[in-house]
């Protein structure tokens, strides 16, 4: 009798182990987070514009944009700042080659879309997209300079209890300067002397059990510019963090953000 009962708790457990490493073996097949058509571009817009030009509707605050890939529209709501499409971890899978886009103001208010005026298209230009990666398009600088900045995604599978992140640097100023990111529950730089327009590798940082905040310096200095409370990453994902603004006016008043690539 006793063996038998040993017997049956034997093959449960070899059961329990078979489902737990069945399902370890998918928990690592979803990280590797290859899209379901090999053919497409993988595409996020993100909206770090710093100009009100052209001007919104009136009594609309914030400059939203339509987004046209070889003139198909390819956004339902506006792009509004800050702020990214598609939202949440998702790409949008686009057709690849160099193609035109163009980024139109929205003038709707309620259910009243308005008429379009001369300038609505703020930015337009061809982009490079190749099948199977992943990119992230930004809305950067001051009108009339502004410009779609286009980074690939080189995301990393980080291990269990950490996250990947990396940094941009879209702050404009007078004077283009470097910057550094510094994480105060590390007590140290992570990223040092971020050039304008610069963007770092994606590298692994530990989670913990409090949050972090990351802070942005001007290159080599102290002193904190501006800062990103609160950051309390889920392990194995990706975060991109972009500085951007310009000076201490709202609505660009120098800001840090981030986003969740994957």
């Amino acid at each position: 009798m006793f063996k038998m009962k040993s017997f049956k708790i034997l093959i449960l457990a070899i059961g329990l182990v078979s489902i737990w490493a069945c399902e370890k073996t998918l928990i690592q097949d979803n990280f590797q987070f290859l899209p379901a058509d090999q053919t497409l571009a993988n595409v996020k817009f993100i909206n770090a514009y710093t100009s009100n030009v052209p001007a919104g509707a009136p009594g609309v605050g914030a400059t939203r944009f339509y987004i046209y890939q070889a003139g198909a529209k390819l956004n339902g709501n506006a792009l509004s700042s800050p702020g990214s499409w598609p939202g949440s971890t998702t790409y949008a899978s686009l057709k690849p080659g160099s193609t035109p886009f163009v980024l139109s103001l929205d003038r709707r208010v309620g259910n009243d879309y308005g008429k379009p005026a001369p300038g609505d298209t703020a930015f337009k230009g061809n982009i490079d997209l190749q099948a199977a990666k992943f990119y992230s398009v930004f809305m950067i600088g001051a009108s009339p300079s502004q410009e779609l900045f286009k980074v690939e995604d080189k995301i990393i599978n980080p291990n269990e209890g950490n996250c990947a992140v990396r940094f941009a640097n879209f702050a404009v100023s007078a004077t283009p300067k470097a910057i550094d990111f510094y994480s105060r529950r590390e007590a140290k730089v992570i990223a040092s002397a971020v050039a304008y327009k610069g963007i770092t590798e994606f590298a692994q940082l530990k989670i913990a059990d409090k949050p972090d905040t990351i802070d942005v310096r001007d290159a080599g200095q102290t002193k904190n510019l501006f800062s990103f409370n609160t950051f309390s990453p889920t392990s194995r994902r990706s975060y991109t963090f972009y500085a951007y603004g310009r000076g201490t006016t709202a609505p660009f008043a120098e800001r840090l953000l981030n986003y969740t690539n994957r």
